[in-house]
C-alpha cells in the first residue's frame, strides 16, 4: 500500500521548502541568526538507554510546556525568521498533543522534523501528516537493539512504526545510530539494513550527556561506553569506505574525510540552531543555560551579548565528534564540493526511494533479520 496523501492547510510544500532556504541565505549572508528551532519537548522518555541519562528525567514531564505553550513558542520563532521546527525530546511522542504542535508548526510555515526512538511511531502515525522528516533512532540489526535501548520489544517496534508512517504520511525516513562500545561491529550491517528498508541513515559516537546537571564529567556514560579514540577513528574510517561503496549514509565524504584527516573547522552550529528545553530555557551544547524564554523572546535572545558570546566561542571549539553538526557547518558555509555531494543525498532521500515499504523489501545481505524480524500482521 502506498502513502495515503492529505493535502493540509497552510503554505505549500514548495513555498515552505524555498523559505527555508531563503532563511538560511538570510542567515549566511545578513543575520548570522538560527532558522531552526530545536526543541525538546518533554522531560519524558519511555526508553531506558544504556548510552544516555536522560530518561531518568521523566518525572520532570509536569515542567512540560503546555499545548497553547508551545504555539506561542511556534510563533515567537517565526517571527523572528526561523523556518525549521525540529521536534525531539526526551522521546517526544509521548506527549498527547505531538499531532497537533507538528500540525501547527506546518501550517505556520515551518519545515517539520523530529527525532524518536519509534516505539510509538505505529500509534501516532495517522496524527503527524504534516511531518516532512523522520529520523528514527535505531542501533542494531536485530533484537539486540532492545538490550542497548533498555525497552523489551522496540526493535519490531521501530520497523512497524516506519511501515506505519509511510503507510499514512509523505514523511522522509533517516535511520540514526548511536555507536557505542554495545554496537561497535554493527556500523556496516545498519548501513545494510538501511537499504533495506529504502531510508537514509546518519550515525554519531556516543558523547557525554550532561544533562541538566543530571550527571557530570565522571558520571557521564561515555566513561564506559564511550569510543577510545582509536575507536572513534576507526568510527569515520569505517563510515568513509561505506559511503563510498554507495551506502545511503546521511553524511557526505568531504565530512567524513575531513574527521579521519583530522582538519579542523569551524562550527556554525549557533549560528543555524536554537536549543530549547521542555521548561522554555535556552541552552547551549554543554547544557549551560543561556537565556529564559519564559521572560523574553527570540529576538532579544539573539540581540544579547551571550548569544553572540557563543557564537564566537563555538567557531574555534572543536571538540563536537558528531557528524551531523560538522555537515550542518560545511551547508552553512556553502562549501562547493559538500554541496555537490549533499543535492546528490537529498535527492536520494526526497526522490522517492526514502518512501519505499519496508514490506516489499528483500533482504540483500546475510546476516541481519529483517525479514524475519519484521513485525507479523495484527
Amino acid at each position: 500500500m502506498g502513502p495515503i496523501v492529505h493535502r493540509l492547510p497552510g503554505p505549500s510544500d514548495g513555498r515552505r521548502y524555498v523559505d527555508g532556504l531563503v532563511a538560511m541565505l538570510r542567515s549566511r549572508w545578513l543575520t548570522h541568526r538560527p532558522f531552526f528551532l530545536a526543541h525538546a519537548a518533554t522531560f519524558g522518555c519511555n526508553s531506558r538507554c544504556q548510552t544516555c541519562s536522560y530518561w531518568k528525567l521523566t518525572p520532570r514531564m509536569k515542567e512540560d510546556l503546555s499545548t497553547d505553550g508551545v504555539f506561542r513558542m511556534l510563533d515567537d520563532a517565526y517571527a523572528a525568521g526561523m523556518r525549521g521546527y525540529y521536534l525531539f525530546g526526551g522521546e517526544p511522542l509521548v506527549r498527547r498533543d505531538v499531532g497537533e504542535l507538528v500540525e501547527h508548526a506546518r501550517r505556520r510555515g515551518f519545515l517539520t522534523t523530529m527525532n524518536t526512538n519509534g516505539s510509538l511511531l505505529a500509534a501516532k502515525a495517522s496524527s503527524l501528516r504534516g511531518l516532512d522528516v523522520a529520523f528514527v533512532s535505531l542501533d542494531y540489526f536485530n533484537d539486540h537493539h532492545d538490550v542497548i535501548r533498555g525497552r523489551p520489544g522496540s526493535f519490531r517496534e521501530v520497523l512497524h512504526g516506519i511501515e506505519r508512517l509511510r503507510e499514512e504520511t509523505r514523511a522522509k525516513v533517516t535511520l540514526v545510530t548511536t555507536i557505542s562500545t554495545l554496537n561497535l561491529n554493527a556500523i556496516e550491517p545498519m548501513a545494510r539494513l538501511a537499504q533495506d528498508l529504502g531510508a537514509m541513515i546518519s550515525y554519531n559516537a556516543v558523547e557525554p550527556t550532561l544533562d541538566f546537571g543530571l550527571t557530570d564529567d565522571t558520571q557521564t556514560p561515555n566513561r564506559s561506553l564511550g569510543l577510545s579514540p582509536e575507536e572513534l577513528h576507526r568510527f569515520y574510517e569505517t563510515l568513509l569506505q561505506i559511503k563510498r561503496q554507495g551506502y545511503p549514509l546521511f553524511e557526505s565524504e568531504t565530512v567524513l574525510e575531513d574527521f579521519v584527516r583530522g582538519i579542523p573547522w569551524r562550527c556554525e552550529f549557533p549560528k543555524m540552531f536554537v536549543y530549547v528545553s521542555p521548561d522554555q530555557k535556552i541552552y547551549s551544547c554543554d547544557y549551560r543555560y543561556g537565556y529564559d524564554l519564559r521572560h523574553g523572546s527570540f529576538e532579544e535572545y539573539f540581540a544579547s551579548d551571550e548569544f553572540l558570546r557563543l557564537v564566537r566561542d563555538a567557531e574555534s571549539c572543536n571538540r563536537c565528534i558528531r557528524t551531523c553538526v560538522r555537515g550542518y557547518s560545511y551547508t552553512y558555509d556553502l562549501r562547493p564540493q559538500h554541496m555537490r555531494e549533499l543535492i546528490g543525498d537529498a535527492r536520494r532521500l526526497f526522490g522517492g526511494r526514502g518512501n519505499v515499504p519496508a514490506v516489499g523489501l528483500p533482504p540483500r545481505s546475510v546476516g541481519h533479520p529483517i525479514a524475519e524480524a519484521r513485525p507479523r500482521a495484527r
